[in-house]
């Protein structure tokens, strides 16, 4: 029976290991892939920065004629090739990741903060007695219950970029509002809800409505430069703040805390704080208009008038469609301008 052996082993363990010739990375039933240098890079900064990474899956095994140890990377190879490639000095950290030691060999780090990458510790399953059958049965059962991955998740998977940088640094600052708003749950947040809702909120910003299949186009063409990202940011904080003031606390007993319909309501702020600069004594205009809407998605469909249904059709059906979108933007936008006039 295989043996499994859970182990903390630091980074300078590894690095013995591989100066000793004990350890290996490519064993020959492990899959070969390569890591681009902003993934290297987006690792060595979660490092840097005391945050875990996944767990190594490691076969240990002693020859007994040289009573030397063979430790064979069966899962998690590009991982440790990206750490020991940095400990060589083989790449630099990018600006993307972190601007504090940007364009910094390992050998450029202050000396503290390589004491502390060295003395960081990875999680590590080691397969004590496993033939090469058994791993690769081992990593089929594992991945027969994995989760299929989500397409925010795939799109994490492929970038790391500075868009990718700024979109999930957003939608972790705002966390708390998207959680006591009810506009995203736990669980959406733990499949990256927060990072795909971000996203889709900071494309607005950047080029109006757009369809959510649109959502990695942006992450591939800002994925080396973002110039408009202070911008950016400075527009998303503040509209969240202008909705934070505008709704109080009634926010999350509102219509527009679904997703679909805080979509429209931050899209609408957003054009009319860019179209005349709103004003404080806009607010509760503003609110008062927002309670039309609440009594239109509790209407029955046969109580509303011909553009008051066509946007509750909107707001349930086919609700990320570039059309519907359209439609309940116009409305509600339209709603807002008349109520401040």
């Amino acid at each position: 029976m295989i043996k499994f052996d859970p182990k903390h082993y630091s980074i300078n363990d590894f690095w013995e290991w591989d100066r000793r010739r004990e350890l290996i990375l490519t064993p020959v039933f492990q899959r070969r892939s390569v890591w681009s240098a902003k993934a290297r890079s987006f690792l060595i900064d979660t490092i840097i920065r005391g945050l875990p990474i996944p767990k190594i899956f490691m076969r240990h095994d002693i020859d007994p004629r040289t009573r030397k140890s063979k430790r064979e990377i069966v899962d998690g190879q590009q991982r440790l090739s990206a750490i020991l490639n940095y400990l060589e000095d083989g790449f630099k950290i990018s600006r993307v990741h972190n601007k504090d030691f940007a364009g910094k060999y390992f050998s450029q780090l202050p000396l503290n903060i390589q004491k502390d990458m060295l003395e960081y510790y990875i999680s590590v399953d080691i397969l004590l007695g496993a033939e090469d059958a058994q791993v690769l049965d081992i990593f089929a059962r594992l991945n027969t219950y994995m989760v299929r991955l989500n397409n925010q998740e795939l799109i994490n998977s492929r970038y790391f970029g500075v868009f990718k940088s700024t979109v999930y640094s957003l939608g972790y600052e705002y966390l708390n509002f998207w959680t006591s708003n009810n506009i995203l749950t736990d669980k959406e947040i733990a499949r990256m809800g927060d990072a795909e809702f971000t996203s889709e909120l900071v494309i607005f910003l950047l080029d109006g409505i757009q369809d959510r299949k649109k959502i990695e186009s942006f992450y591939k063409q800002y994925d080396d430069e973002f110039p408009m990202k202070r911008r950016i940011v400075k527009d998303f904080r503040e509209i969240i703040e202008i909705l934070s003031e505008i709704f109080k606390d009634n926010l999350a007993s509102s219509s527009f805390a679904s997703k679909p319909l805080f979509y429209t309501l931050f899209g609408a702020i957003a054009e009319l704080n860019r179209e005349k600069k709103l004003k404080k004594a806009d607010y509760p205009k503003i609110y008062t208009a927002s309670l039309v809407v609440d009594n239109i998605m509790n209407s029955k469909p046969e109580e509303l008038s011909s553009s008051e249904y066509n946007f509750y059709d909107a707001a349930t059906k086919h609700v990320t469609d570039l059309s519907v979108r359209k439609t309940r933007h116009g409305f509600v936008k339209k709603l807002f301008l008349n109520k401040m006039r």
